[in-house]
């Protein structure tokens, strides 16, 4: 990773290396606690022992700062693509498409530790990941829409029925059943 790196934030500052577990370096800005990591580096290092795992978060809660703005690349200033990590207003991780860089915002990385997602990384930014994330929000989305309509105690009922009907042998005939006159 090259230490050269200029932040995009207000302050402009000159980056930091920083260890983000052994023998995976980043570099780091003091000033808003971003950090850029190259996938190049990343791949390297889970290629040398498969196995191995990030530093442990023992903190409880983690606090992360994402920026709502499109970011440009630290190394060639292109603009990031911005990846969605889990369903929801979570947070998402920048890439550089041409560097393959990562940029990390302050307690992101931190936050892809502790959901066991940090060694991942690969699988995360997939296009299939990303598609499944946003089945799962649109899936969340019809359910709330049919929880306001009908009630929870109803589509709760349902969930019931429905978890029952997955265990039945025989789960088609008794569907065909209940849609029959």
């Amino acid at each position: 990773m090259n230490p050269n790196l200029k932040c995009s934030c207000s302050a402009h500052s000159p980056m930091q290396a920083v260890a983000l577990a052994e023998a995976l370096l980043a570099v780091n800005c003091t000033d808003c606690g971003g950090m850029v990591m190259s996938m190049e580096d990343w791949r390297a290092w889970k290629a040398a022992d498969p196995a191995r795992e990030p530093h442990a978060i023992d903190d409880e809660v983690i606090e992360v700062f994402d920026a709502a703005s499109v970011r440009h690349c630290p190394e060639c200033d292109r603009l990031m693509q911005r990846l969605r990590v889990s369903a929801g207003p979570d947070f998402r991780i920048d890439r550089c498409i041409a560097c393959q860089n990562l940029w990390f915002d302050q307690g992101e990385w931190r936050a892809l530790v502790s959901r066991g997602l940090a060694n991942r990384l690969d699988e995360l930014l997939s296009d299939r990941w990303q598609r499944q994330l946003q089945t799962e929000e649109v899936r969340e989305v019809r359910l709330a829409a049919l929880r306001r309509r009908y009630g929870n105690d109803c589509i709760d009922e349902l969930d019931r029925i429905r978890a029952w009907l997955d265990t039945q042998p025989h789960r088609d005939e008794l569907l065909a059943l209940l849609r029959a006159d």
